[in-house]
């Protein structure tokens, strides 16, 4: 009983260490836009060799690797703070942060092997990918609502407004999409299991803190919980990526200019965002229509072979693939896919919710 009790604690103890992390990550945060910019660096700076430092000791297990993907967080806001912005223009910003996170998010995914399927770079289906696009316009109409920022363009003509949407969708939109629903919550799938998803919102909406407004980081939250559930039903950042950044032209560059220069695009606006938010919600609709069949039907044939291999190419995964979803090794999947060991139900539990078949 004695053993039982201290192997539990030692199990738990990671899971406290990982909350912990995001609780001094809000506090860094709080520092950086509260009290002083200077503190908050060195915060986010201790953060960063903290989590490096733990996730490069000992086994690579799930916590560690959760760990290692963390480093994202602080760095971000390094990246931020440490960079002159300020002698470019606003707009600029986006892509001089962009650059050097998407290396360290490279080096990060291919030293914890993560494949692009599993990170959600595939198109899905692509209607519904397509579809969820729309829903960028009502998004941003509602943060736009809360924050009310300056224009950071002087028109919407297509020369002024191409080069800065570019910019906002594969810097704000794609990377951040990447780095949160590709591969943070995947990797904090094993380890946090069906807090996973709340847990990287939370984080998302963490890093939202600097525009001091507490209606925006709930609103934030929101968007991240959301955009988890639509990737894990629809198995591609895809959607969630060019929804992002239209949120994010919308909240930056429209609606600011027409609040200053309303002219007869602000009269097409509310019917834009009525048809785009309906179409997102509908193909949201259908993700989750679909993800609740896969859920049927995955529960009497999870545990035994031919089910999980049909599943398993169903949702275009290798065993590596697999085996970084749930955590479990990939010849232990293997054995388990050619019958040659019967699974235990934990495990089956992972297995089902890796290919979307757990809530």
């Amino acid at each position: 009983m004695l053993t039982t009790t201290t192997q539990h604690r030692t199990a738990r103890r990671p899971l406290f260490l990982l909350w912990g992390v995001l609780l001094l990550i809000t506090m860094a945060e709080l520092l950086t836009s509260v009290v002083s910019a200077q503190g908050g660096l060195l915060a986010h700076a201790l953060l960063l060799v903290g989590l490096t430092l733990y996730g490069a000791s000992g086994t690579l297990d799930e916590n560690r690797k959760l760990a290692l993907a963390l480093t994202l967080a602080p760095l971000i806001r390094l990246l931020s703070l440490s960079l002159p912005l300020t002698r470019f223009p606003q707009i600029a910003w986006y892509p001089i942060v962009a650059v050097p996170l998407f290396l360290a998010a490279w080096v990060v995914i291919r030293l914890l092997g993560i494949s692009r399927q599993t990170l959600g770079l595939r198109v899905g289906s692509l209607p519904q990918q397509i579809m969820l696009i729309g829903g960028g316009l009502g998004l941003g109409a509602i943060e736009y609502a809360i924050l009310k920022p300056a224009p950071l363009v002087s028109s919407l003509t297509p020369g002024s407004l191409w080069l800065p949407a570019l910019s906002l969708i594969v810097c704000t939109g794609f990377s951040e999409e990447l780095i949160f629903r590709g591969l943070l919550q995947q990797v904090a799938a094993p380890a946090l299991g069906r807090w996973a998803l709340m847990y990287v919102a939370l984080l998302f909406a963490v890093l939202h803190i600097g525009y001091l407004s507490l209606a925006d980081v709930a609103f934030v939250f929101a968007v991240g919980l959301l955009f988890g559930y639509i990737v894990r039903w629809g198995g591609s950042i895809l959607g969630v990526s060019l929804a992002h950044g239209l949120t994010n032209i919308t909240l930056f560059l429209i609606l600011p200019y027409l609040a200053r220069n309303p002219g007869a695009l602000a009269g097409v606006m509310p019917w834009a965002i009525t048809i785009g938010s309906g179409l997102a919600i509908l193909a949201i609709y259908m993700l989750l229509l679909r993800a609740s069949i896969t859920r049927v039907a995955v529960a009497p044939y999870a545990p035994t072979s031919a089910g999980l291999r049909e599943l398993r190419h169903t949702a275009g995964l290798t065993y590596t693939d697999l085996a970084q979803r749930t955590g479990l090794p990939a010849r232990l999947l293997a054995e388990i896919e050619h019958g040659l060991r019967l699974p235990q139900p934990d495990q089956v539990q992972l297995i089902s919710r890796a290919l979307g078949a757990a809530a």
